[in-house]
C-alpha cells in the first residue's frame, strides 16, 4: 500500500468518527434533559361547593362534575349534592343531583355517573339527571375513589375495608383486599389499577392478573386522588394540602404545590388533558381551583 492510499484511508476513517460521534450528541443531550413540571393559577370557583371532595371533567359535555360532602365525611345527613361547573369555574347548577350524604370519587361510562356514597356505589343517568340505582356494600367500607376502565367496569375503594370493589354489570364483587393502611385514589390503566395509600403515604400499582400490590413511591402524604398525563408521568394530590408530580421512569416524585399552611387541602383531583389543566377540590376552602401544568425542559 503506498503513502497516498494510507493518508486517504486515515481521512476517510477520521470523518466516519467525526459523523457518528455528531450523530450520537443530540441524542446523549436529549437523555440528560430533565422535565421540571410547575402549575399555574388560572382560576376558582366561588365558595358555595361546600365540602367539595372530588371534580370529574367529562370531554363530551365539557362539564366539570364535582361532589359535596356538605359536612361531615362519613355521616349519612342526606345533604350531599353534586355540582356541575364549565372549564372558566363558573357554578351551572348548584345541586345538579341531591339526596346524597358523603359523595367522593366519581366516574363516567356509558351515560351514567357513579359516585361513592360512604356504603353504596351510586348511578345516576346524566341526561335524566336521575339517580337511577344504589350498589350497597356491607361491613363500612367508607367508599372513596371511583376508577371506571374502558369497557364500563366500576372499581371503587374502600377506605377502612382496604379493599378494592368492583362494580359489573349490576353486581358489586370484591376485587382484592391488600395489606394496605387507608386506601384511596385509584386509577385504571392498561397495565394495572394504581393506587394511593393515605395511611401509609404510598403510591402503588395492583396487578390485575395476581391481585398483588406493589409500592411504587413513599412519602407522599395523605394520598388522594391520582391523574395521569400525556407524557406517561402522573399527579398525585395529598389531602392536607400538597400535590406532587410523580415521574414514571424513576417514579420520583417533586412536589408541585404546598397550600397546607394556609389550611387548603387538595382532594380528588382530575385532569383536562387538551388544556394541560389540573382541578383541586379543596375541600373545606369550599373551592375548585385550576391550575395550568407546564412542562419545562
Amino acid at each position: 500500500m503506498n503513502l497516498k492510499v494510507t493518508i486517504i484511508l486515515i481521512i476517510t476513517s477520521c470523518f466516519i468518527l467525526s459523523c457518528g460521534k455528531k450523530a450520537n450528541q443530540p441524542k446523549q443531550e436529549k437523555d440528560l434533559e430533565t422535565i421540571e413540571p410547575s402549575l399555574q393559577f388560572i382560576w376558582e370557583t366561588d365558595s358555595l361547593l361546600t365540602t367539595c371532595e372530588a371534580v370529574l371533567y367529562d370531554d363530551a359535555s365539557k362539564i366539570i362534575y364535582v361532589a359535596n360532602i356538605n359536612e361531615e365525611p362519613w355521616e349519612k345527613d342526606n345533604n350531599g349534592f353534586i355540582s356541575t361547573i364549565n372549564d372558566k369555574g363558573e357554578i351551572l347548577n348548584l345541586k345538579w343531583i341531591e339526596g346524597l350524604s358523603g359523595p367522593k370519587g366519581m366516574g363516567i361510562s356509558n351515560g351514567k355517573l357513579y359516585v361513592n356514597d360512604i356504603d353504596a356505589i351510586v348511578e345516576i343517568d346524566i341526561q335524566q339527571q336521575k339517580i337511577l340505582n344504589r350498589y350497597e356494600v356491607p361491613n363500612n367500607p367508607q367508599l372513596n375513589d371511583i376508577t371506571v376502565s374502558p369497557n364500563g367496569v366500576v372499581y371503587s375503594s374502600g377506605s377502612n375495608s382496604n379493599t378494592i370493589y368492583k362494580l359489573d354489570s349490576g353486581n358489586v364483587v370484591v376485587l382484592a383486599e391488600g395489606d394496605l393502611n387507608r386506601l384511596n385514589g385509584l386509577l385504571w390503566q392498561k397495565e394495572g389499577l394504581y393506587y394511593l395509600e393515605s395511611g401509609n403515604q404510598n403510591f402503588g400499582i395492583m396487578n390485575m392478573n395476581d391481585l398483588t400490590f406493589k409500592t411504587l413511591t413513599t412519602g407522599i402524604g395523605h394520598g388522594d386522588g391520582v391523574v395521569r398525563l400525556q407524557n406517561g408521568d402522573f399527579i398525585i394530590s395529598s389531602w392536607k394540602g400538597a400535590i406532587f408530580y410523580i415521574n414514571s421512569k424513576d417514579w420520583t416524585k417533586t412536589l408541585l404545590l404546598n397550600t397546607e399552611a394556609e389550611s387548603i387541602q387538595t382532594a380528588d383531583i382530575d385532569y383536562i388533558p387538551s388544556t394541560q389543566t389540573l382541578l383541586i377540590p379543596t375541600f373545606f376552602n369550599n373551592r375548585v381551583k385550576a391550575y395550568k401544568v407546564n412542562m419545562s425542559k
